[in-house]
Order: C-alpha cells, then sequence, then structure tokens
C-alpha cells in the first residue's frame, strides 16, 4: 500500500479494485456527507456512498487516479461550512483535483440557491468534471449543460424542502421537550453529569465539580467580584469547565473556546454566577439559528429563556442564589476612599454618550465630568460634568415624579378594567406590524432584483455575494422587531391589569427618601446628563410602558386632561 495515501483512502482503500488507471489524467476526489436527520439509514451511510461510487469507478471510468475522500459525517447539506467540504476546495484551488464524484445531489448541497451558484460557477469556472451517479445523473464532461437542467434544479429545490420540513418537525419536538424541562443539549452543565439510568432525564450532581461551584458562590457572597474569583481558581491550578469535561474523557469542543488555554476567565465566572440551573431549574432556549439554512447561533433575550423548575437537585441554595445575585447588582467600582459609586456606568454625557468620571476639586468636593475631549480631542460639544452630591438629589426627585406618574397610571388602569367593554388592542403597533412587514416585502424583492441582475450578468459574483449579505442581514432584523411587535400585540390583547409587574416594579419604591444601587439597578437604564446641567432620565421597562399608554388612549382616556403629573425625560 503506498505509504503517502491519505488517512481517508487509506481506510477505505480496500472496497476499490483500482486507485489508478492508466497515466491517471482524471484526478478523483469522492466527497460523501451524512446528516443527522439521516439517522442510520444504510443507503445513506457513509460506507455505502463509498461503495457505490468505488463500483462506478470500476465500471464507467478510464485513467484516472483516486486522490483522496472527504467525508462530512453528521454536518448538514444546507450550507458549506462543512471541514472536509472546505479541504475539497482548497485542493481543487491547488490543482490537486479535477473530477468530483458525488453518489447523488443532496450529499453535496441541500440549499437552492448557493446549490446552484455552486454548480453553475464554481464547477465551471474551474473546469472540474462533476459526477453525479444517481438521479439526477450527472457528468459534466459528457454534457455539460446537464448541470443547469430543470432535473436538477428539481432535485435541489426537494432536498431544500425537505430540510426545511425536517427542521420544522425537529424544532417542535425540542420545544416540547424544552418545555417539559427535558435536557436537549448534548452535555449536562459544568457542576452536572448525565444520569446512568437512560430512562431518567435529569441530570445528577458532579461530587467534584460541584464543590467548586459552591465555593465560587461562597467568594462572591464573601464580595469578591468576577476577576478576583477566576484569578483565585487559576492560582489553585483549577481547570476550567471546557479542560474539565476534556479531562472527564468527555468528547465535548466548545465553538466559543477554540483556542481554549484552560484558564478561567472573568466572563465564565459571571455566567455560572447567573445560571439557575444551579438551584434545580432547566434553563433552555438560549440560542437560536434565525433557519434551516443559516445555523449561526444568535443569542435570545435572557427573559424568553424557557425555565422549567425543580428538574434536579440543587447545587446552590435559594437564598444563597438570591443573596449573590443582589449582591453582584449593587457591587460597582470601588474608589479611593473605599466607598462604591452610586452612579458608576450609569451617568453619561448627553454629546458623545460615553460614562462620566468621578474627580474631585481642590475642596475635596466630588464631580462626575466627561473626558472625551481631554482623551479623543475636540469631539464632544456637551463638556458635561455635574457635582455629585446635586446630581443625587435632582435623580431622586426626578425618580419619585416617575414613581407618582406609575401610580396615576395605575389609578387609570383600574378605572378602565371596571368598564363593561374594554380595548385589547394597540393602533401604534398595528402601524409598527404593517411598515415592518413592507419592508421585508420591499427587501425580498431586492432579493429577487440582485439575483436576476447576477444572473443577467450587470452584477459580478462578489458584488452579487456581498449585495445579497446585507439585504439578508436586513431582512433578519426586520424579522426580529417584527416578532418583538407580536409578542408585544399578543401580549395586550392579554388586557392590561393593575397588578401589572411595571406597576410592581416602581411602586415598592413609592416611599423611599434616599438612592441605593439595588434601586438603581432595578429602575434606571441610564442618565443623560447636558450641558446646561440638565438631567435626562432613561427608565427601564419601556415597552411595557408605551404598552399602557396604548391601552389608555385606545379606551378612549386622554392623559393629557387626567390629573397626572409630568413625567420626565
Amino acid at each position: 500500500m503506498n505509504n503517502h495515501m491519505r488517512a481517508n483512502l487509506k481506510e477505505y482503500a480496500h472496497l476499490f479494485n483500482i486507485l489508478r488507471d492508466g497515466e491517471g489524467f482524471w484526478k478523483i476526489a469522492l466527497y460523501v456527507r451524512l446528516s443527522k436527520d439521516d439517522g442510520k439509514s444504510v443507503s445513506k451511510s457513509i460506507l455505502f456512498q463509498i461503495k457505490m461510487i468505488a463500483r462506478f469507478i470500476r465500471d464507467e471510468l478510464k485513467n484516472f487516479e483516486v486522490v483522496d475522500i472527504y467525508i462530512d459525517d453528521g454536518l448538514t447539506g444546507t450550507d458549506f461550512e462543512r471541514h472536509d467540504y472546505i479541504r475539497l476546495h482548497d485542493d481543487v484551488e491547488n490543482k490537486e483535483i479535477n473530477c468530483i464524484i458525488v453518489k447523488d445531489l443532496t450529499r453535496y448541497a441541500r440549499n437552492i440557491a448557493d446549490g446552484i451558484k455552486e454548480l453553475d460557477c464554481y464547477v465551471l469556472e474551474h473546469k472540474i468534471r462533476f459526477i453525479s451517479i444517481d438521479i439526477p445523473e450527472i457528468d459534466t464532461y459528457k454534457d455539460p449543460k446537464a448541470i443547469s437542467s430543470p432535473e436538477v434544479y428539481q432535485a435541489l429545490q426537494d432536498a431544500e424542502n425537505h430540510a426545511r420540513n425536517t427542521s420544522v418537525k425537529i424544532r417542535r419536538v425540542q420545544a416540547v421537550k424544552r418545555e417539559d424541562g427535558e435536557p436537549t443539549g448534548g452535555f449536562p452543565p459544568y457542576g452536572y453529569l448525565k444520569n446512568p439510568d437512560p430512562l431518567e432525564k435529569n441530570f445528577i450532581i458532579d461530587p467534584e465539580a460541584s464543590e467548586i461551584i459552591k465555593q465560587i458562590f461562597l467568594w462572591s457572597y464573601s464580595g469578591l467580584g468576577s476577576t478576583a474569583i477566576a484569578k483565585k481558581l487559576n492560582d489553585m491550578g483549577i481547570s476550567n469547565p471546557t479542560d474539565y469535561k476534556k479531562s472527564k474523557g468527555f468528547n465535548y469542543s466548545n465553538p466559543h473556546a477554540k483556542n481554549n488555554s484552560g484558564k478561567w476567565w472573568p466572563q465564565t465566572v459571571s455566567r455560572l454566577l447567573k445560571s439557575k440551573v444551579y438551584i434545580g431549574f432547566m434553563e433552555q432556549g438560549k440560542t437560536t439559528s434565525f433557519d434551516h439554512k443559516r445555523h449561526k447561533q444568535e443569542p435570545v433575550q435572557s427573559e424568553k429563556h424557557i425555565l422549567v423548575a425543580d428538574c434536579h437537585e440543587k447545587i446552590i441554595g435559594d437564598d444563597m442564589f438570591e443573596n449573590v445575585a443582589e449582591g453582584r447588582k449593587a457591587r460597582t467600582r470601588i474608589t479611593k476612599t473605599g466607598e462604591p459609586h452610586l452612579f458608576s456606568n450609569l451617568v453619561c454625557c448627553a454629546g458623545c454618550k460615553r460614562a462620566l468620571a468621578k474627580t474631585n476639586n481642590k475642596n475635596q468636593t466630588s464631580y462626575l465630568v466627561c473626558r472625551t475631549n481631554r482623551l479623543l480631542g475636540n469631539f464632544c460639544n456637551e463638556k458635561a460634568s455635574v457635582r455629585l452630591d446635586k446630581l443625587e438629589q435632582d435623580v431622586l426627585v426626578l425618580i419619585q415624579s416617575q414613581i407618582n406618574l406609575v401610580a396615576d397610571l395605575q389609578a387609570i388602569v383600574e378605572k378602565i378594567n371596571q368598564k363593561p367593554k374594554i380595548k385589547n388592542r394597540s393602533q401604534r403597533l398595528e402601524e409598527l406590524h404593517h411598515e415592518t412587514q413592507n419592508k421585508i416585502n420591499s427587501s425580498r424583492k431586492k432579493l429577487t432584483d440582485s439575483w436576476n441582475d447576477w444572473k443577467d450578468g450587470f452584477l459580478s459574483r462578489e458584488q452579487y455575494i456581498i449585495i445579497n449579505a446585507d439585504i439578508e442581514k436586513k431582512i433578519e432584523q426586520l424579522q426580529i422587531t417584527q416578532k418583538n411587535v407580536l409578542n408585544l400585540q399578543n401580549k395586550i390583547k392579554q388586557g392590561i391589569s393593575s397588578n401589572d409587574r411595571y406597576f410592581e416594579k416602581f411602586l415598592k419604591y413609592r416611599n423611599i427618601d434616599s438612592l441605593n444601587r439595588l434601586l438603581l439597578n432595578e429602575l434606571v437604564k441610564k442618565i443623560y446628563i447636558n450641558s446646561d446641567k440638565s438631567i435626562d432620565i432613561v427608565f427601564n421597562y419601556q415597552d411595557q410602558y408605551l404598552l399602557i399608554l396604548d391601552f389608555i388612549r385606545e379606551n378612549n382616556i386622554d392623559i393629557k386632561n387626567q390629573k397626572i403629573r409630568k413625567r420626565e425625560k
């Protein structure tokens, strides 16, 4: 056997009668792929695909050399982010391959747009002989036009439809499992192990890693920040979660830790301290992909995560978890005097939107000032500054005013709910929904137009790819907006109660006479200081606030004519 034979070919060489014929003009690459949804089907297995292609080569081809077998096992065909597919492309670019053979077209692509682009452009431009031995049969050497036949388009369309339908079914099954608290991921979170009983889906505690989790929470409860905790763990030589799982023999890989150093990072510590999994919750649905073609995982807003309580034994007690959470909210930058800065990272310049820095004058009076011009030159026109004690007084008054406003809104909502007929709708949201849908339709038309311009030669391939990516990104953003609007519409359809959580969040501070960090974190998003020393406060829960105003207006109550206190920005 040739000692220089590549690893994949060496493993399956026994399936071939001959690996080289004549002068070996055709440098053959076998491309085989098995996706997860193919299951254990013998007809689609890697071994079966190789056997079929080997038989075809034996019976049909002359003057060839089999260079390698490119195998993507367990990967989808709806995109081209596949390891061996990329390796195949590199070998084509290096002139090592001039003939690609697949069992059937769906092994190569299941995405009609990218599939056609790949076959029409890449294969023909690189003068590759492309052979598909199953229906639809393709051999671009014998019939170059076969690659653009209606049968090929239909096969790709059928394959994409199958991928889409499979994706929908899998998502539905996973949604049911998540709602039942059943794990859908491959590995338990750090601190837990899979239950050895196959009939039990819940996690069991990992005796070793769970002690590290307990220590992390104790350190945080005692006042240490995430950076200090990470340093302690590294100094003690404790492996981070990724290294720990690998050291236990798990076939674990973290896409966010490709260059894992084995060290703890503050972000890792923060993530563990926020995770409710340690108080018995199953928390899932934290990321999602857009559809069956775009597999990049995007984060989901934390309030939309699926949480199911009492799914497994707790590592941390509820009181400890809550105390740590409150302590982390209140924890902020420590000044030279050892006192925490009440407004740290909350107060910004209205001009440059950068956080104001704390400084003292000669009399040791504390100020917050914009340092953008000092750091970056003449960049900010506002040059905001405010005396810290004066800011605290003014912010307290504004928050008290906002709380009074919320109390007035609650009274109006309670009055509306006593009426015999209530309108649970929002004209503002309906108009926004219609406007967003029109923008989505317009963007989709631009996608079609750019495709036609590319096919007709008005755009280069590079121009088409750039334009297509920009439009698809815009559509994704619009669809996220549309989804948020629909969620808000569904919420207002259920009605607004005087017991709404928005009222609860503000009114529990009704009798405040001083500020603290917990209050500010809960109610305030940002505080902006203008050059004239005026203050603008952006409060949290703005979506719910606007929803309440919509509810009031739809029920024919003019807020301006009510005895209601003026709301600050």
